[in-house]
Order: structure tokens, then C-alpha cells, then sequence
């Protein structure tokens, strides 16, 4: 009997967003997307999430806004051009009721089976004018990007000014299949 030679190589990824560390931030929840390449297909799993509201964890010196939030999700390629990256939104809410932009953050799914954890730094783009600095300030809105992907791309980032806010913690788990097939080492 002879083997069956695969069409595509399988990414298998589940883990969570377990916390984040943002002086300053006393409730937050988190919006995960993952997005990939045209290359890419999607088999299971949802592609992005909305977390609960935590309040910082009371006593110690590590305050942290902690989640625990799942992530799975499973891929299938036959290229690792446009490898799948996790973009983390990180959203206060302030005392008027509102959804202010802590952090954004962005990182590549590992590229080898095992298991993960990543320490994903956020940052907040700053308003582009002393002008509009001055008017998010008295609104209340600071600046935020239009669209929530932008982290993951890399067009127009390089004129983009931002701000390091804190940073956040995921934790992956990984799985391959037939990587090999397509020319990819698999790391043992």
C-alpha cells in the first residue's frame, strides 16, 4: 500500500491570553483577531474574540488585568508566505462608560510545534498634532486606529507614532502536520 502524499501542511494552535501588565489600567478587556496571507485557509476555530472586563488583581506588586481568555484556531497552507499573527486590542473602560484604546500588539503564531508563551508589547498611536493632542485630551478620545489589523501590516507603519503602554501574555500551544512534505524543517 503506498502513503498518500498531502496537498497542504495543517497549523493546529490553542492557548490564551492570560493577563496583561498596563500601569495605570484598573479594567480592561481584550479583542484578539488572527490574520494571515492569501495562502492561508482557515479550517476551525473562531479568527478573533472578545474577552470579559477584569479588574486589576488586588495585593502584591504585580497588578495584573488577568483574562484567561482562549484562543484555537486551525490553518492549513501550502506556503508560509503570510504566516498567521495575533493582534491584541486592549480597551479601558473609563468612568464615563467608554472604550478607550490602551494597547495595541502583534505577533507572529510560533512556526514550530511545542508550547509558547509570549510576552506581546502594546502600544497606543499618539495624535499626529499638538492640536489634536489638546482635543483628545478634552474629549476623552485619544487616538486609535481605524482599523483594529493595522498592527499586522506593514504599510504606513513606519510613519506612525506611538507610545509603549505595558505589555501583554500568551500562552500557545502548537501542532504541525506534513510541514516536512512542503520543505519545512519540523523542530523536535
Amino acid at each position: 500500500m503506498s502513503k498518500e502524499q498531502a496537498n497542504f501542511f495543517t497549523v493546529i494552535v490553542t492557548g490564551q491570553v492570560e493577563f496583561a501588565d498596563i500601569p495605570g489600567c484598573d479594567n480592561a478587556y481584550c479583542k484578539y483577531a488572527i490574520v494571515h496571507g492569501d495562502d492561508w485557509t482557515h479550517l476551525d476555530g473562531p479568527e478573533d474574540g472578545i474577552s470579559q472586563i477584569t479588574r486589576m488583581t488586588s495585593g502584591g506588586p504585580d497588578q495584573l488585568l488577568v483574562w484567561n481568555f482562549p484562543v484555537e484556531v486551525t490553518y492549513k497552507s501550502t506556503n508560509a508566505f503570510g504566516w498567521p499573527q495575533l493582534i491584541l486590542s486592549v480597551f479601558e473602560i473609563d468612568a464615563l462608560g467608554r472604550d478607550v484604546i490602551r494597547g495595541y500588539g502583534c505577533i507572529h503564531l510560533p512556526i514550530c510545534a511545542g508550547q509558547f508563551t509570549r510576552k506581546v508589547p502594546l502600544y497606543k498611536p499618539l495624535s499626529a498634532s499638538a492640536l489634536q493632542q489638546v482635543m483628545s485630551w478634552v474629549s476623552g478620545r485619544p487616538a486609535e486606529f481605524s482599523n483594529p489589523k493595522f498592527p499586522a501590516q506593514g504599510e504606513g507603519r513606519e510613519v506612525t507614532r506611538v507610545q509603549s503602554t505595558g505589555h501583554a501574555s500568551v500562552q500557545l500551544n502548537v501542532v504541525t502536520k506534513d510541514m516536512a512534505t512542503f520543505g519545512y524543517s519540523e523542530v523536535k
